[in-house]
């Protein structure tokens, strides 16, 4: 038996579903959905194991950016209004395919993932490829905060299945109406909470996606320039204690609002 075979059948096993006829559907697509509505429940170290195998063996199959590829913004442009230019990377690519230290989740308030099946978020695809252990040591973490990680704090755990060796976990604000000052400090927060987190577990290499501007609905340009202007700062307060900064960038319409707001 295939390895996806056996975890598609003992997750569906798990959820009461055994009987549904899988055999002719997308298999790798069935078993994400199946993982991304699993709860953040024990479940069986054969499980474990199986899942580690199999996620690496797509691993070694995948096209895995190294961080020590990615070029500085004072390596790529001629111009830049960033003090650590030389430090701080924009870089368009799958954040689950990079290898580097650490890796910035945005996530929600409850901390356990997205559990929409199939879902394009970062949040989802992170704890897809991560594999589930990535949920269940979240879950550790939130019982003790009574699952309710506050906007613009961060966690840290273990990467597990991907290339990086870690994920934070970080909450951003969600926007209603207007844009206040103080969701802009709550965004600010969410780059300084994960660099201070990173700090504190001697990483120096770290990447961010576009925080909040999702479904939070956090204009794009503004959260552009409070990014940059954040992580500038925090990189000249602690210069030797990072190394490399990445900003990954999903569109083009971000790569294209993150150059203008670095000239």
């Amino acid at each position: 038996m295939e390895k996806i075979d056996y975890l598609i059948e003992y997750l569906l096993k798990e959820s009461g579903r055994n009987n549904l006829d899988y055999t002719n559907k997308d298999k790798k697509s069935l078993y994400r959905a199946l993982v991304n509505i699993r709860q953040a429940n024990p479940i069986s170290n054969e499980f474990l194991r199986a899942e580690d195998e199999y996620l690496q063996e797509e691993l070694q199959k995948a096209n895995i950016t190294n961080i020590e590829n990615i070029k500085t913004i004072k390596e790529l442009y001629k111009e830049s209004n960033l003090l650590n230019s030389n430090k701080i990377c924009l870089w368009r690519g799958d954040i689950t395919k990079l290898k580097i230290e650490a890796i910035v989740n945005a996530g929600n308030s409850q901390g356990l993932g997205c559990f929409m099946p199939n879902h394009n978020c970062i949040d989802n695809q992170i704890n897809t490829f991560a594999g589930v252990r990535l949920r269940l040591a979240c879950n550790e973490i939130m019982k003790e905060l009574n699952y309710n990680l506050e906007t613009g704090k961060a966690i840290i755990t273990k990467g597990y299945n991907l290339p990086s060796k870690y994920v934070i976990q970080t909450v951003g604000p969600i926007i209603e109406n207007e844009v206040t000052r103080n969701k802009q400090e709550e965004l600010a927060n969410c780059y300084k909470n994960s660099l201070s987190l990173a700090m504190d577990n001697g990483i120096k290499t770290i990447a961010f996606p576009c925080i909040s501007t999702g479904v939070f609905r956090f204009p794009k340009d503004l959260a552009s320039k409070i990014a940059l202007k954040t992580v500038d700062s925090f990189i000249s307060k602690h210069q030797d204690k990072i190394d490399k900064v990445v900003f990954n960038l999903w569109s083009n319409e971000d790569v294209m609002i993150y150059e203008k707001n670095i000239k």
